[in-house]
């Protein structure tokens, strides 16, 4: 989608492809381009094209919408529930402009222009590539179609810039970092739950959805540990947030020990209990969930430690810092990947590789002692000298 200036406001424009391959436009105009309105504009632009795609005869034929629904029921008993919702959120915005086409008339051209004109972030380019790719391998195997069209997709590869590299770098929090944020959310009066659930990611290294789904029976302060047995959905609402489900892997099932400041914070939240199950939660005694923790750290992060263009705060970022700093104690990696329950020791090396400012001064301070020459001897001096 790309916005043009009127006389009459703002001209939001976007293109597709046809069902003969021909690339069409359609536009609306709107006054401004406040970040609502491009929301909003982008919902009635992809209800122009669908209109517009299906402004012919549907063929008798099965259309994407029944094949999707059956694969959807196929996903939802295969997968776990937070993959099953990533999955249909992946794949709404196509099923909702192309379902009552048969889906033997959507070609390579339709899935390729779907995933590029909207600008989207290359991980999530791919990951809906992915994702659509499942959905018609499951229309091959059930013989609705000969080929999977999206096998033929090309998406460039996109060009990563120094600000990239930037960010990638600035990923995490140090310790001093993280002290320097805790001081200012208590001179400001942040939620206090919130501080220390801040605090507890960032010493223990769990996910969002573990420490949401910790309840009581798991904690085990005479051995200072605790027990990773379920998760919660971590962007669900309401009464979604108590569901349990398993953990993500076999690796995620694991013990978590604890030290005596994260023993601290446990203590605190079952003096002050607000939930008979859960340990962690909000000041409603909610489970706090991935979108409030998000804004919270994000805030908390920019006031104290400033805004940067190439420096991102998150929740996920807690984790990262926990791994390297298990990395600067000289932790071995399988014992890292022990504690954070990883499976794939690829996921384990991306953050281990990443070099933090304390390791890069430990290599610095090792190369300087290197001597390559043997040190000269002092000439001895002769009797007559």
């Amino acid at each position: 989608m790309y916005i043009k200036k009127v006389k009459t406001g703002y001209q939001y424009i976007e293109k597709y492809i046809d069902e003969s391959g021909t690339e069409k436009r359609v536009k609306i105009t709107l006054k401004d381009k406040k970040r609502a309105t491009q929301v909003s504009a982008l919902q009635l632009l992809d209800k122009k094209i669908y209109d517009k795609l299906n402004s012919n005869t549907i063929s008798k034929n099965v259309k994407l919408s029944v094949v999707y629904e059956k694969w959807s029921e196929m996903v939802a008993k295969t997968y776990l529930f937070s993959t099953y919702k990533s999955y249909m959120s992946s794949v709404r915005g196509f099923v909702n402009i192309y379902k009552d086409w048969k889906i033997d008339r959507i070609k390579t051209t339709h899935l390729q222009d779907y995933l590029i004109r909207n600008s989207l972030k290359p991980k999530t380019i791919k990951n809906r590539q992915t994702v659509l790719g499942n959905l018609f391998s499951f229309a091959v195997k059930m013989q609705y179609i000969e080929e999977n069209p999206i096998s033929s997709v090309f998406i460039p590869r996109m060009k990563k810039t120094v600000l990239d590299y930037e960010i990638q770098e600035n990923k995490g929090l140090s310790l001093d970092e993280l002290r320097q944020v805790i001081a200012y959310c208590h001179e400001t009066n942040r939620s206090k739950r919130l501080i220390f659930i801040m605090e507890f990611l960032f010493l223990t290294g769990l996910r969002l959805e573990e420490l949401a789904g910790l309840q009581k029976s798991s904690v085990d302060l005479d051995n200072k540990q605790i027990v990773i047995r379920h998760v919660t959905y971590s962007k669900a609402h309401g009464e979604d947030t108590r569901k349990l489900y398993p953990p993500k892997t076999r690796a995620s099932f694991r013990k978590v020990y604890l030290n005596p400041r994260a023993i601290e914070i446990i203590e605190w939240f079952l003096e002050n209990s607000l939930d008979k199950s859960f340990v962690f939660t909000n000041e409603k005694g909610n489970i706090v969930v991935q979108q409030n923790m998000y804004i919270f750290i994000r805030t908390v992060c920019e006031n104290a430690l400033g805004k940067f263009e190439n420096r991102k705060y998150n929740v996920h970022m807690l984790r990262h810092s926990h791994i390297t700093i298990l990395a600067e104690l000289g932790v071995p990696i399988k014992a890292i990947m022990e504690r954070v329950g990883h499976s794939d020791i690829k996921t384990t090396l991306e953050v281990y590789s990443h070099v933090s400012n304390q390791m890069r001064k430990e290599t610095m301070n090792k190369l300087d002692s290197l001597v390559l020459e043997p040190k000269k001897s002092t000439p001895k001096s002769t009797p007559n000298e």
